[in-house]
Formats: structure tokens, sequence, C-alpha cells
């Protein structure tokens, strides 16, 4: 009957180690692999909803998600976060420019946005645009809580043109996301 349970104490002891939560705002690089990053003190919450902002004559719509322990792969391991995924749909006069409202993930992260890191005791959220074809607009937006009902958005996309070898010429490659800071979307 010990040794029973010699093995399974060293089974769990090898085999079973515990999930270690962490804040949103820790950085990734040197914690254990398949740590969680918990939203702890729902800073996410705020964000959730529907989200509109006229901009350079564009109506900009953004659907915003919280998901819970969602797998993610960075630095070469594998973690959990608690994100926030958001869908957009840009309408000019009326007309769709560009839309991800329908876009099924599941295969082609082009033109994802989905949230890194809080700062600020979470007021601030960075989040990564995937880009669209070649990686075109790739970069990072950052909200920022003005209140309860409104969010400041700063977008920098790193990559804005294509090298003529990889891209094929007959892909669309504009950027449609609103390329600046301070703008103001208000919750619907």
């Amino acid at each position: 009957m010990r040794s029973g349970w010699f093995i399974l104490v060293l089974f769990t002891v090898l085999f079973c180690k515990a999930q270690q939560i962490f804040p949103l705002n820790t950085y990734a690089e040197n914690v254990p692999i398949n740590s969680y990053f918990k939203d702890l003190n729902n800073e996410l919450d705020a964000y959730n909803g529907i989200w509109n902002v006229s901009f350079e004559g564009k109506m900009i719509t953004l659907h915003i998600s919280k998901q819970i322990e969602k797998p993610v792969k960075l630095f070469g391991k594998n973690f959990y976060r608690d994100q926030l995924f958001v869908r957009y749909e840009i309408k000019k006069n009326g007309v769709i420019s560009e839309s991800t409202l329908n876009k099924d993930f599941t295969n082609d992260i082009g033109l994802s946005i989905k949230s890194a890191l809080t700062k600020d005791n979470g007021n601030s959220i960075i989040l990564l645009f995937s880009g669209g074809n070649c990686s075109v607009g790739i970069g990072t937006i950052t909200f920022k809580k003005i209140s309860g009902t409104k969010f400041s958005w700063d977008y920098n996309p790193g990559t804005t043109t294509t090298n003529d070898i990889t891209c094929p010429p007959d892909k669309d490659y504009t950027i449609y996301l609103p390329e600046t800071e301070n703008l103001i979307f208000t919750k619907q």
C-alpha cells in the first residue's frame, strides 16, 4: 500500500504543477510556461461593448469582447491570458471600407486586434494589430480609459509599406484603421 501512495505523490510532484497566476500588467519574458495572466481587477470589463467614432469622414465601429484564459504563445513559450478581442467596421459615406465583424479568426489572424498588456493600474491597455495583407499596418494600439463611456485610441503602425519580392501586387495594402492619437471612442 505504501508503494501506491509513493507513486501517486511522485506523479503529482513531477507532472501536476499548479498553474501560476499573474496580473495582466506582467511581462511574459520571465514567468514560467503555462502561466495565466488573469484579469484580477476586472480591468478589461470597462472596454466590453460596442464603441463608435467619426473620423475624417469615416464611421468606425469597434465590437470589443473579453475572452477568458485564452492560450497564447510568447517568446516561444505557451501561456494563458484574459484578453480583449476587437472586431471592427469602417464605413465611408455608408459604404464598408473594411470589416472584421463576421470574420472567423480561427485559421487567419490577419486584421486581428488583441490586448497584450495593461498599464497605469488598468487605465491603459496595449493591443497588438496583426496588420492586413503582407502584415502592412502591423503595430500597437493603445486604449486609455477616460470614463465609463469614453476611451482614447492611439494607433502606431510599425509597417506601412510592402516589399515587391514577397507581396503580390494584386492585394489591397490600404491601412483603414485610423492612424492617429487621442481619437475618442464613445460607448453605444
